[in-house]
């Protein structure tokens, strides 16, 4: 997937509650940020993060769909968390805090994803300071959307 290409699937499937939301970003922003990621394909079926795995990269999701699920003490049982669409992130977590992967997720449909581990954000930091704050704030509101949802599970 090209730079433009990327930039348009992202800023088309933003319509989701867990969407990325920078309103002030145009494409020229857009372009910063995606030339410090790496573009991958995801088939259907196919694991983009492993619960448990040392990584902390984050992947903004250009198209498709990916589960979440998170396997239960038992390490048999899972229990599905969420569906992440396009226009939203993944990953945030492990990239904040560098713990293991929390939750696993896997490819529903066909998907492209840009990657972005930890080091390339730092590079994205130094050469876009605001770009870089503005981004760590929509990180910020996508993890207190999801956190205040599994909160309202919990007390239902």
């Amino acid at each position: 997937m090209n730079l433009d290409a990327a930039i348009a699937s992202f800023r088309a499937s933003a319509n989701a509650i867990e969407t990325l939301l920078l309103p002030n970003w145009g494409d020229a922003e857009w372009q910063q940020l995606f030339r410090f990621t790496s573009f991958r394909s995801v088939a259907p079926g196919d694991a983009l993060l492993r619960q448990g795995d040392p990584d902390r990269t984050i992947y903004f999701v250009l198209r498709g769909q990916l589960e979440v699920i998170v396997r239960s003490g038992d390490g048999i049982s899972m229990g599905r968390m969420a569906v992440v669409q396009a226009g939203s992130v993944l990953g945030e977590m492990a990239f904040f805090d560098a713990g293991p992967r929390s939750a696993a997720a896997w490819a529903v449909d066909d998907c492209e994803v840009a990657a972005m581990t930890f080091d390339q954000f730092t590079e994205f930091e130094k050469a876009h300071p605001a770009l870089a704050r503005e981004l760590v704030f929509a990180f910020g509101r996508i993890l207190a959307a999801r956190l205040r949802r599994t909160n309202a599970r919990l007390a239902g």
